[in-house]
């Protein structure tokens, strides 16, 4: 799975408002359960704190966003006033989501593209989110295998400079950091990943046990 048009966006400090929406218009049925779509999608950026021009940056993507005249969805990240990448995707996801956040939420479009399928990939390394992050640290990783599922709600601790990363807030701060921001683990391992080309894997429910969704294969 090519990982390269994200690292760009690793270089742009967040917060990022990252949108999945089912942007579904091509009938006046489908245009105005759109409008409404966005206006709930609109209110939780609000809530979240969304900065004004990043907002109307937002709001001006999908004005513009030629739309293809079947059923579809659409992922839009945005950060410091610019939308820095969009992707039409084939099918729109389950539920529609926004939100703000240190890191671009991009697992759901990851798991939209092929990739080598899981049961073609060696047995992890290391499993566990802790012992995970322990490798990239060491810059051991060849491969991240990732449940998004399985992985959950799980957050992991992100200072003020890239490298601050840990599983534990305290580690964080030991490392220098004067803030420590909860990330999503996932969001978090996906950056490392990139980062330091490494191989991406998503796995879903069933395919391959992962202790706690996450799973490394080292570098030999």
């Amino acid at each position: 799975m090519d990982l390269s048009f994200l690292r760009e966006m690793y270089e742009i400090p967040g917060p990022w408002a990252s949108v999945y929406i089912d942007s579904t218009d091509h009938t006046e049925a489908t245009a105005a359960a759109l409008k409404l779509r966005w206006r709930a999608a609109r209110e939780t950026l609000l809530d979240e704190g969304i900065d004004e021009p990043t907002l109307l940056a937002l709001e001006g993507a999908l004005a513009q966003y030629k739309r293809p005249r079947h059923r579809h969805g659409l992922a839009v990240f945005a950060a410091q006033g610019r939308v820095h990448y969009t992707e039409t995707l084939p099918e729109p996801l389950c539920t529609d989501s926004a939100e703000m956040a240190p890191l671009p939420h991009v697992t759901p479009l990851l798991a939209t593209r092929d990739g080598r399928p899981p049961e073609q990939a060696p047995a992890p390394d290391a499993s566990g989110v802790a012992d995970t992050l322990a490798a990239f640290e060491q810059r051991q990783v060849e491969a991240l295998l990732l449940d998004p599922v399985a992985l959950g709600k799980a957050r992991v601790w992100l200072g003020d400079s890239p490298a601050d990363l840990s599983a534990s807030e305290e580690r964080v701060r030991r490392m220098g950091a004067d803030r420590a921001h909860p990330v999503r683990a996932e969001d978090a391992l996906v950056r490392e990943a990139v980062l330091q080309d490494a191989e991406l894997i998503i796995v879903n429910a069933g395919e391959l046990e992962l202790s706690e969704g996450v799973g490394a294969v080292l570098a030999s």
